[in-house]
């Protein structure tokens, strides 16, 4: 524990009893937990009696993976390192008698939850499918996690609750008949049978002598409640998190968990983690001085530079959209030729819709970019269709995967067809995928509908039939993509959009083999449920390429420079927040998109660039903006003004560079 600050200190060396690290950004929390784990470790406690839960599978593994030379790799293998999702799975599989499902059930990602309720919308509600269909979705999470029963949720005349309201017993009774649960099913239905069988709870607040919970201000209703139920009488429970982080609530987090943790556990242990290791001074002073100003509920805490002064935060005014990009192109241009690396440069926005002025200035000005958080393999058409087969081979109860590839690629199902299947099964409440397979029964089906709908179920009989005799699944899964038509349906798309939906439809096939490879397992099931919860991306390109990143998806990021752009009022704070009127179930308050804004400034460790657009033109009317309130009190000594005064010249290397590579674009050589 060499190197420990005194706060650090405490809370890896904390006993018994509760305790709450209020962790600020840049502050080390993820040294302070694994330190903790190894110091319980090597103090007896055995590694399967200790639970961690952090948000994503990436940051679990990180974990493992910084213990594995603290306490060796066979024990941190044996520890519980996982996410509440994961958790979800791995206690559901081991009660699923009291799930009532059995072991064979399907997870629903949010596309297919997306997919089902406006089938359900279209079907059973008779809803205009112009709403926001993920604003009624979003509503149905938060009865669920709030552990309303359909009967329980209370009317509204708002006609997004009412709709929502009115779909919500539909819903539920659609993933029963299909023997699915959605995401927020993985916690809140391990929530129910812990608290309805006193025997189940027993067991399993037995199991765990202590609990870890890292970003605690992320969790939800259903989250915390989970924590208390596997709570034994001991209360070692490490909560680690930042209120002033908590940037969620649109998504059900409740900043209320992190702070009132002192009425869920009391006598509870606080450490304050204040001393940061990543940013300048001045760029905290700018942080500090923002979330000082926060009206709402907080623990109170102030970031102290380690590292000591730095460049002031440079506040740049400037015309327009277009003057912020080509200010962000002209900035970059002249840090690489200081030395500084693309791949240490962000560009943060409010919203995704900043980045398409930013986008063309940095292909014009030849600067290699991604952007993250954005559309990965797994959300592409030709992936999930080729995942639905998978999903209908694993599970034939799977009506909304049958749906998808009833008639993908074309076989002469027609939607009448389809409808009057759906039908039938409905009428005699029997599995959508039991009444594909007695079609011929269905008057109306056409004989070129049952002749596709006989293929099909071939294909997939043949595939599970592989499967039962020992295949590999990733060799099932080749063939049956083959013999469904999936890859002539996609090699028949000529040029490079047809090569590259080959290319997806390749990556899945081998993330599977690497699955395969890695977990030593032959169970397609288990592929299915793990990228359900947490999808395999793509391999970042290799290079140097500037970030672009929404605040929401780069937190826990951390840049040498920061381009945080479109400081205005109405994109931040967003205009969601100053309208109650608004299609989002639980639209984030002005003290959210503060800690949004706070975020978005501790992302920078070296540099930080406050970009204030003065005007935009909406349908050729020139609006002018005015500047986010939360740049108010900023300390005078933390940052200097630029105004925007003219283009600077390029040089005649900038042109000929620039020149060079459209040449080479447009012969094809990228």
């Amino acid at each position: 524990m060499a190197g420990l600050n005194p706060a650090q200190r405490a809370a890896v060396e904390h006993g018994e009893g509760p305790m709450l690290v209020l962790a600020g950004a840049g502050s080390g929390k993820t040294r302070v937990i694994t330190e903790r784990i190894a110091r319980l470790v090597r103090a007896g406690v055995r590694p399967d009696r200790l639970l961690g839960v952090t948000f994503t599978n990436k940051a679990a593994a990180e974990m493992v993976e910084r213990l594995a030379p603290m306490v060796g790799v066979d024990v941190a293998q044996q520890l519980w390192l996982s996410t509440f999702h994961s958790f979800g799975v791995r206690f559901l599989r081991e009660e699923s008698a009291a799930l009532g499902y059995g072991s064979r059930y399907v997870i629903f990602d949010q596309g297919d939850a997306m997919g089902l309720l406006r089938e359900i919308l279209r079907r059973e509600v008779g809803a205009d499918l112009k709403l926001d269909t993920s604003a009624i979705l979003t509503r149905i999470s938060l009865y669920k996690n709030a552990f309303l029963a359909p009967e329980d949720v209370p009317e509204s005349d708002f006609e997004y609750d009412a709709i929502a309201r009115e779909a919500y017993p539909h819903y539920q009774d659609a993933l029963r008949s299909m023997h699915a649960v959605d995401f927020d099913d993985l916690v809140s239905e391990p929530v129910r049978v812990l608290r309805r069988d006193a025997a189940i709870r027993t067991r399993w607040s037995a199991r765990f002598e202590h609990l870890l919970v890292d970003e605690f201000q992320d969790t939800n209703k259903s989250q915390l409640e989970l924590v208390r139920l596997l709570t034994n009488d001991a209360r070692n429970v490490c909560v680690v998190g930042d209120d002033d982080q908590s940037i969620y609530s649109w998504r059900g987090a409740e900043v209320g968990n992190i702070l009132d943790f002192e009425r869920y556990y009391p006598g509870a242990k606080i450490v304050k983690l204040e001393e940061n290791y990543r940013s300048h001074r001045q760029i905290l002073d700018v942080a500090n001085a923002a979330i000082a100003q926060s009206r709402g509920k907080r623990h109170g805490k102030t970031l102290r530079a380690v590292r000591g002064d730095g460049e002031p935060v440079c506040l740049a005014r400037v015309p327009d959209a277009e003057a912020q990009a080509k200010l962000v192109v002209r900035e970059i241009r002249r840090l690489l030729k200081d030395g500084a690396r693309r791949g240490d440069m962000a560009v943060l926005y409010r919203s995704n819709l900043t980045a398409r002025v930013l986008e063309e200035e940095l292909r014009v000005g030849d600067i290699p970019y991604r952007v993250y958080g954005g559309s990965q393999v797994f959300d592409k058409k030709e992936v999930k269709d080729a995942i639905a087969y998978l999903r209908a081979v694993v599970n034939p109860r799977d009506e909304l995967s049958l749906r998808r590839i009833v008639n993908y690629p074309a076989r002469g199902v027609g939607s009448t067809s389809i409808k009057r299947i759906g039908e039938f099964a409905r009428e005699r409440r029997i599995p959508f995928g039991e009444a594909i397979t007695r079609a011929s029964e269905i008057e109306g089906v056409a004989q070129s509908a049952l002749r596709g709908l006989h293929q099909l179920g071939e294909a997939l009989a043949d595939a599970r039939r592989q499967l039962e005799g020992g295949a590999g699944p990733s060799d099932v899964a080749t063939r049956l993509f083959q013999s469904a038509g999936l890859v002539a349906e996609l090699g028949a798309e000529a040029g490079p959009v047809g090569q590259r939906r080959l290319a997806n439809l390749d990556f899945l096939g081998r993330s599977l083999k690497r699955f395969e490879e890695r977990q030593r397992s032959t169970s397609l099931a288990t592929f299915l449920t793990q990228i359900s919860i947490d999808s395999p991306t793509e391999e970042i390109e290799a290079g140097d390429r500037v970030t672009l990143s929404s605040l929401h998806s780069s937190k826990g990021l951390e840049f040498g420079t920061v381009f945080f752009l479109g400081l205005v009022e109405g994109q931040l704070p967003h205009s969601r927040s100053l309208d109650p009127k608004v299609t989002e179930a639980l639209p984030t308050d002005v003290e959210e998109e503060r800690r949004l804004f706070y975020v978005g400034v501790t992302r920078a460790r070296d540099r930080l660039y406050l970009v204030v657009p003065a005007q935009r033109t909406t349908r050729g009317r020139v609006v002018p903006l005015v500047p986010s309130r939360f740049l108010e009190g900023m300390p005078q000594d933390a940052y200097v003004e630029y105004r925007h005064e003219g283009e600077e010249a390029m040089s005649h290397d900038e042109v000929a560079a620039m020149t060079e590579a459209l040449l080479a674009r447009l012969s094809g050589g990228s």
